[in-house]
């Protein structure tokens, strides 16, 4: 059941990143999702905290990018990802896991940032909140 969990995330993830990549140009708001395996405010969160965002950005207003810090290998391949967006040197301070860090998508200046252990109406708060302002 565990790793059918996993499983389920991932593809969670994947899903959101393959349609926010298609949405990329309509994005305002860059949302870097700070994940770990062994993190467990994602392993309690993150299925419904991705399903929330994925509810509440039908728009495309969000582009979503994984910042998955489990191991060197993902850290590498993700920083990889932050650099081609150009937000390499403003998430230097952002190493905690089980947030999201939003940035302006034209701007690139910091926003705030989402907790993934925020209820599911607290997140579509935040984003609609957050995405008023852009």
């Amino acid at each position: 059941m565990k790793h059918l969990k996993l499983a389920f995330g991932l593809a969670i993830f994947t899903l959101l990143f393959s349609v926010n990549t298609f949405a990329q140009s309509s994005a305002k708001i860059i949302a870097v999702v700070n994940k770990a395996s062994w993190c467990s405010v994602c392993k309690s969160n993150e299925e419904r905290a991705m399903a929330a965002f994925k509810e509440n950005n039908k728009d495309g207003a969000y582009q979503f990018v994984i910042n998955n810090l489990s191991d060197a290998e993902t850290a590498k391949k993700s920083a990889a990802e932050i650099n081609k967006l150009g937000l390499t040197k403003l998430m230097k301070p952002y190493k905690a896991t089980g947030i999201v860090c939003l940035f302006d998508a034209k701007t690139k200046e910091p926003i705030n940032q989402i907790l993934m252990s925020l209820s599911t109406e607290d997140i579509g708060r935040a984003m609609a909140h957050f995405k008023m302002d852009r």
